[in-house]
């Protein structure tokens, strides 16, 4: 499988549509995948993870209109996925590339231009399905929300930040501050200017990218300066932020890696494409949004620094409600709607799909069927009132995934991962299955099993099988699961 991403970065524009298509990239990497990016040359300069990431890079000359021939060109046998992330792009380009790319999706969070693409994901928190109604063909299939915010692994693997601990956290108080991986605006040393102003006692982290323009400046200002150290391009930016108390940051994608941690943001807004981001993360409770330019700029930060130094649970409030919006798991998400359908016995294929909230009612259907209920760990039919906060409550959890099984197009049953704990290597999950009885017989069950080992090649499956469910011991036999103690089943990494 191959995919090839088309995005840039440049002073002007940042680094965060590379970082993100990077992620992704990583997260389809891991799972045998070929990725390659198009992009031009500057893109090289300001993101030099590029080049460490063993990915294939295709530098683009000329016009914009020349680029789709010139990657058709490139990879002449097509690919199975284009991946666009790019706010000068739009239907036009998308439509040229069909020829060679076999499937089309879209990173956006602007909402505000037509797309040709049968996936797209936008990661702005509050996002609805109506804001693209009239932008993408009718068929497109939408992943909205930060619950597929494309966060590095790293961040995951740190979201074990205690919010209580986080309250009553002793001196010295640290601040971060992160404004991106260019800040064409210098707005770093208006921050720094503003903790000065401020007067309170804190060590600072100052997180400056290669592609900052007043690099060389800021090095000379903050080089001896008590209290304050720079970090350029540093690699363990998820402990910076994991080991700070608050951050200043913009309202880019960097939002949803302090949300995931939990970490409070005074937020700055640097482009207009922020504002939305800005705006809702400032309902959420999770963050402290500062406007103004300038030293009027640096006195309203400064203000909002005292305001926070000196309210610990404000703090711990913020810290709670931002780790609310970004469980960090959105590439695992993403990585599942990208996966080609499965084959199943009658040629209608089957995917499975991350359950929504119009999904609702037909697992109350099924989990009403007795011949479903004579088979669970609990027999007693659930009422809607109960099966409503059931619902609910597993699709708030970071560790359940409630995926539909589409057979055909048509919704034919559900599967259902939950994390049991996180190995010494991998993970573990419990799983359980339903096929509705129109759709059995065709293999659809084992197409979605075969598909979940797909999705996460390195996780531990687990299934609890009653002693007299032969169907369901058949089915995971099949699909490889072998015993491990009394009911239970599993199937490892090959």
């Amino acid at each position: 499988m191959r995919a090839v991403f088309r995005a840039d970065a440049s002073r002007e524009i940042g680094s965060g549509h590379v970082m993100r298509c990077l992620t992704l990239a990583d997260a389809l990497s891991t799972i045998g995948w070929d990725c390659a990016f198009a992009l031009r040359s500057e893109s090289r300069e300001v993101v030099p993870a590029l080049d460490q990431s063993g990915h294939e890079l295709l530098t683009l000359e000329g016009g914009n209109g020349d680029e789709a021939a010139a990657m058709s060109s490139h990879w002449q046998a097509g690919v199975e996925w284009l991946v666009v992330d790019h706010y000068r792009r739009d239907r036009r380009f998308e439509a040229a590339c069909r020829p060679w790319a076999r499937n089309i999706m879209v990173l956006d969070d602007l909402a505000d231009r037509p797309h040709d693409c049968d996936l797209l994901l936008d990661q702005t928190l509050g996002r609805g399905a109506e804001d693209y109604t009239a932008l993408v063909p009718s068929d497109c299939r939408l992943l909205l929300g930060t619950r597929y915010a494309l966060l590095r692994p790293e961040f995951r693997a740190m979201r074990q930040r205690d919010t209580a601990a986080a309250q009553t956290r002793q001196a010295p108080f640290r601040l971060l501050i992160t404004l991106g991986g260019t800040d064409p605006e210098n707005m770093t040393e208006i921050c720094i200017d503003a903790v000065q102003r401020c007067g309170a006692q804190m060590q600072v982290d100052v997180i400056a990218g290669y592609g900052f323009a007043a690099l060389t400046r800021l090095r000379g200002r903050l080089e001896g300066l008590s209290g304050f150290q720079l970090h350029v391009a540093p690699d363990n930016i998820g402990a910076l932020m994991s080991a700070a108390d608050l951050a200043i940051g913009a309202a880019g994608t960097t939002s949803w890696e302090r949300c995931c941690l939990g970490l409070p943001t005074v937020m700055l807004v640097l482009a207009d494409n922020q504002l939305e981001n800005a705006r809702q993360l400032s309902i959420s409770g999770a963050a402290a949004v500062v406007e103004g330019d300038g030293n009027d700029m640096a006195d309203a930060i400064a203000a909002v620094l005292r305001d926070l130094h000196g309210d610990r649970d404000r703090l711990h409030e913020m810290s709670k409600r931002a780790a609310a919006i970004c469980d960090g798991q959105g590439s695992l998400r993403a990585r599942l709607a990208l996966l080609p359908d499965q084959a199943t016995k009658d040629g209608l294929g089957m995917h499975l799909r991350l359950a929504e909230a119009r999904d609702e009612a037909i697992l109350l259907h099924w989990q009403r069927q007795p011949s479903i209920r004579a088979l669970a760990r609990n027999p007693a039919i659930p009422t809607e009132a109960e099966h409503r906060i059931w619902f609910a409550g597993r699709m708030r959890s970071e560790s359940s995934f409630i995926t539909m099984i589409e057979h055909g197009r048509k919704v034919a049953g559900m599967l259902r991962l939950d994390r049991l704990h996180v190995g010494d290597q991998n993970e573990v999950f419990e799983v359980s299955i339903v096929v509705d009885e129109e759709h059995r017989g065709a293999g659809v069950g084992l197409a979605a099993l075969r598909q979940i080992r797909a999705w996460m090649p390195t996780a531990e499956f687990r299934a609890e099988t009653l002693p007299n469910n032969d169907p369901s011991i058949a089915l995971f036999r099949t699909a490889g699961y072998r015993a491990l103690k009394g009911n239970l089943l599993h199937s490892t990494a090959a």
